[in-house]
């Protein structure tokens, strides 16, 4: 015998608040977010900026980092993973965190060090499923990477990328087209705006057509 399920521990229709919507079970550490913001399960973001209507899907890390507005991550994302002092005697954490071995005062400067490791990612990024964005690294507006990509090298707005480490396939539009999205910058819309030319987002030529600058 068959048994038909419908729906079992679905959730209702998510309509999200301007305030950020974060979930119980992420830790966040001096972060900023802006509107329309969703944290998904088991995060942990510190010392990061979370743009507007940018969101990340289940267990994600992201540490010192800028994401811009209308990012998309996926699940297990990792942005800015923390370094190790492959230059020292050991690279264990025993030498920066004393504190947990009681072995003195945590090393303030080597993580100082890790944070001018900066990540940018630009505005309306994809990134997929397990992708990883290594520190001093920006990825450009519009770009997508591919899942289990590894970006350890700038990538161009527009520009799809995948591979360990990333490379550029191809580009979403020819470049004509990507000059004129960024200068219509509707990422930077208010609220009203992108309300009111949410339906013409469908068709890529009548959009420019209807926006150009």
């Amino acid at each position: 015998m068959m048994y038909k399920i419908d729906s079992y521990n679905v959730a209702k229709k998510k309509v999200l608040t301007k305030e950020p919507n974060i979930t119980s079970s992420s830790v966040i550490k001096e972060c900023t977010f802006g509107e329309y913001v969703e944290i998904g399960e088991s995060n942990n973001i510190q010392e990061s900026v979370i743009g507007n209507f940018s969101y990340t899907s289940e267990n994600c890390q992201i540490i010192n980092s800028m994401i811009k507005n209308f990012v998309n991550i996926a699940s297990y994302v990792r942005i800015n993973p923390s370094q190790h002092p492959m230059h020292w005697a050991s690279q264990h954490h025993i030498q920066y965190r004393k504190e947990m071995f009681g072995m003195g005062i945590d090393d303030d400067s080597f993580f100082d060090w890790r944070r001018e490791k900066k990540v940018t990612i630009g505005n309306d990024v994809w990134l997929g499923h397990n992708v990883v964005v290594m520190g001093n690294v920006t990825i450009g507006d519009g770009a997508v990477i591919g899942s289990s990509s590894v970006v350890t090298k700038d990538i161009p707005p527009f520009a799809i990328a995948v591979g360990n480490p990333a490379k550029v396939i191809r580009y979403r539009f020819d470049e004509s087209t990507v000059q004129s999205l960024q200068k219509i910058a509707w990422w930077d819309w208010s609220y009203e705006q992108i309300k009111i030319a949410i339906d013409d987002f469908k068709n890529i030529d009548e959009f420019i057509e209807k926006y150009k600058k």
